[in-house]
């Protein structure tokens, strides 16, 4: 057999011309998934970096916003929007179930809960009892100050974000009364 034939008889073979004919894919592919690991990975860096820079979660904001309510905004896109809870914008803003709020300009509070006004004789406590959390999710949250006094942690006047807080509602009102009758 000649020598050129013999050497040359595997390009012939399919397996060879399969491997051959897919050999781009695979490279795109692959190529593919590098990129796509390597921008997560970027992510994740840029993400820890803020995270121990400031030791706190980057993605919760630390204020109370002011949004104005398009024509097509409803409480619940709004609230996915911001990613806190409908209840949490009802109850920062007194809204009434059947009340209109396009165009009005209604607060968002930075997490899912309640915003307090402290008021006199109050404490972490009492207002993590009234609304029903630990006293714990108030102290941790990052943008809630304390004064360094033990006695006297929060002052008069001083806004509080109550993460995870529950206002009484109407519904909760009605429950109570139904388990308070079904005791009796």
């Amino acid at each position: 057999m000649n020598e050129k034939k013999r050497n040359a008889r595997h390009l012939i073979h399919p397996f060879h011309f399969t491997f051959l004919t897919f050999l781009p894919v695979f490279i795109i592919i692959f190529g593919a998934l590098f990129l796509f690991a390597l921008n997560k990975a970027n992510e994740d860096q840029k993400y820890f970096g803020r995270l121990l820079r400031g030791l706190q979660d980057p993605n919760v904001r630390q204020t109370v916003i002011n949004y104005r309510v398009s024509e097509f905004d409803t409480l619940e896109t709004i609230a996915k929007k911001f990613d806190i809870s409908v209840d949490t914008i009802i109850w920062s803003n007194e809204i009434q179930e059947e009340e209109p709020i396009v165009e009005s300009i209604i607060t968002i509070p930075p997490v899912t809960g309640v915003v307090h006004i402290v008021e006199p004789g109050e404490t972490v406590e009492t207002i993590a009892k009234f609304y029903k959390v630990n006293p714990q999710n108030i102290y941790n949250y990052p943008f809630n100050v304390f004064s360094v006094d033990p006695a006297f942690p929060i002052t008069v006047g001083q806004i509080l974000i109550v993460p995870d807080g529950r206002k009484d509602s109407k519904t909760d009102n009605i429950e109570e009364y139904k388990n308070n009758i079904n005791r009796l």
